[in-house]
């Protein structure tokens, strides 16, 4: 650094030369920023590097779901989040003659929050940077670019530039892409993309000072014009335009012509501010690598989802869940490095399907031709006759459920169960209140089972030695809690009274489960007799540990 004076931002440019990360993230949008918020709670020593001078300015991304909201409850955010959000909205479907044939109104919530909730990123990715200032341990360093990396056995090594260009070194034991889909992480290991960009273009358009009240989303499925219409906080509104090959930007972007698209699906929204428009193509991609050693890449820099679901960035923040846990675990807890091998065996099935059903979606907003639209719109008020086809669409159950095929947990002994996201009901506490599931569960591991002397006795050895862990005994929902155990200062006891916790255990048929920090369950154990597996000295597996040996590991369920 030179000069007589020192600039904030040569200030954290030399911060970060001083400070010693276990990881070093790339790029400070909303999945490298909850990323770091994760780390920051399990104490990991994060750096993270963006390139632009702060976070985005301007909407993007619209839709969060349940599973993001419960993952921004963890980083200890997400009230302020929801402060900022349209909560549980749904989608209306129009047909190519403008009449609503079809609409999805979710009103489960089995994780914790509604299915469907609209946000604003600007706000959400501020909510995200300033709550990283509450962790000693997290640096935040902007106007700072990451130009090339080398790597060994031990560490990754950064050389990036800061303010005026000035270049440095930064040592970090991991390093996490998450700058998107034109990556740079990505680029630098070699990794291609695989899938398909497609030929099809869309028109975004931003505005503001919304007058309607409607909540719900519009989607008009119409082959002349396909447009979806998107109500968001604040009175704002998106409208999204499908255009045809020979439309260029310049057509596009036209806002006497755009305007007279609204005026045609909302009169009321004709002379709206317009705060932002764009041209954007979609692309259904996957990474062909989530790794390069010490190198790991989330969010669009592992896959890029079209936007026809709105699963883009949850998808990212899925990733972010599932790996700040397993990187807290190789640097803080013990656990080897090859753990991390699980983040992708168990990340990239999920967003795959997510990009599959988004094309489905797609496919039937953009009918080609009138009597397409007729017969896809027609069998659809068909099926909806039939009311569990009705309800399989109305509370979105064909979305790809949250469970893992294969990774890091082990299925009960003579089972095939898949590992799955564990609901999060409100849970009875004997003093009459009332606590959603995760917060008992805390940060790190837990075991939650039926209440009895072996879980009280024994739990704490189900879980690998030296990682944050808590004990929840359940009661049963129709049980009280008159002559049941205490809580104490090991165990807390709880009753949920949706019964949903006692349908999983009883459907796996076993008495108690090992939770991970991200509330997928590792292990399933059994009262009778012994607990499946083996009890004592559960440690961190080896990568190539066999399946049901009483270790969890990458096994196959």
């Amino acid at each position: 650094m030179s000069g007589d004076a020192t600039t904030p931002d040569e200030a954290q440019a030399s911060q970060a030369l001083d400070f010693d990360a276990d990881v070093i993230i790339v790029g400070a949008g909303p999945v490298g920023l909850t990323l770091a918020n994760l780390l920051g709670s399990h104490g990991v020593r994060t750096l993270v590097l963006e390139r632009h001078a702060d976070t985005v300015g301007e909407p993007r991304a619209v839709s969060l779901d349940d599973e993001s909201l419960r993952t921004l409850q963890a980083s200890g955010l997400v009230s302020e989040v929801i402060r900022s959000m349209v909560l549980a909205y749904g989608v209306q479907y129009f047909s190519w003659r403008g009449k609503p044939f079809a609409s999805i109104q979710p009103t489960r919530q089995e994780y914790g929050y509604p299915k469907r909730n609209a946000f604003r990123q600007q706000l959400l990715e501020a909510t995200l940077r300033d709550g990283v200032k509450r962790f000693a341990k997290v640096r935040l360093c902007f106007n700072t670019e990451l130009r090339d990396f080398t790597q060994d056995a031990q560490a990754v090594i950064c050389r990036a530039s800061g303010p005026q260009g000035v270049e440095f070194s930064l040592r970090g034991r991991w390093l996490v892409g998450c700058d998107g889909g034109r990556s740079r992480v990505r680029d630098l290991c070699g990794i291609a993309l695989e899938g398909d960009t497609f030929a099809q273009r869309w028109l975004i358009v931003d505005m503001q000072q919304r007058t309607t009240a409607l909540r719900h989303t519009q989607t008009f499925c119409d082959p002349a014009r396909p447009a979806i219409r998107l109500p968001g906080p604040h009175a704002t509104l998106r409208y999204e335009f499908m255009l045809r090959p020979h439309e260029d930007d310049a057509f596009a972007l036209d806002e006497t012509r755009f305007r007279g698209w609204m005026a045609a699906r909302c009169p009321q929204d004709r002379d709206l501010p317009v705060v932002r428009k764009v041209v954007y193509t979609f692309h259904a991609r996957v990474a062909d690598r989530w790794r390069d050693g010490r190198v790991l890449l989330a969010g669009d820099a592992a896959h890029l989802t079209p936007p026809f679901a709105g699963q883009g960035l949850n998808s990212g923040l899925r990733d972010a869940a599932n790996l700040a846990w397993k990187l807290a675990a190789v640097t803080r807890w013990g656990a080897p490095d090859t753990l991390l091998a699980t983040y992708e065996m168990e990340r990239r099935p999920h967003a795959a399907a997510l990009i599959r059903m988004a094309l489905r979606i797609g496919h039937f907003m953009q009918p080609a031709s009138r009597m397409q639209a007729a017969l896809s719109q027609g069998l659809l008020r068909a099926v909806c006759l039939i009311p569990a086809a009705r309800d399989y669409l109305l509370q979105l159950r064909f979305k790809p459920k949250p469970q893992l095929n294969k990774g890091y947990f082990v299925p009960p002994a003579g089972s095939r169960a898949r590992s799955e996201l564990l609901p999060q009901p409100m849970m009875d506490l004997p003093d009459r209140s009332l606590q959603r599931l995760d917060e008992l569960l805390g940060p790190g591991f837990a075991v939650i089972g039926f209440d009895s002397d072996v879980l009280r006795q024994q739990a704490w050895q189900w879980v690998p030695a030296g990682v944050p862990s808590r004990v929840v005994a359940l009661i049963r929902a129709d049980q009280d809690f008159v002559g049941a155990h205490r809580s104490d200062a090991d165990v807390t006891l709880a009753r949920d009274g949706s019964g949903a916790l006692e349908a999983v255990l009883d459907r796996l048929q076993v008495h108690a489960l090992v939770v991970r920090p991200d509330r997928y369950w590792s292990r399933a154990m059994r009262y009778d007799g012994q607990p499946d597996g083996e009890v004592a000295g559960w440690h961190w597996p080896d990568a190539s540990a066999p399946a049901r040996t009483g270790t969890a590991g990458p096994v196959s369920a």
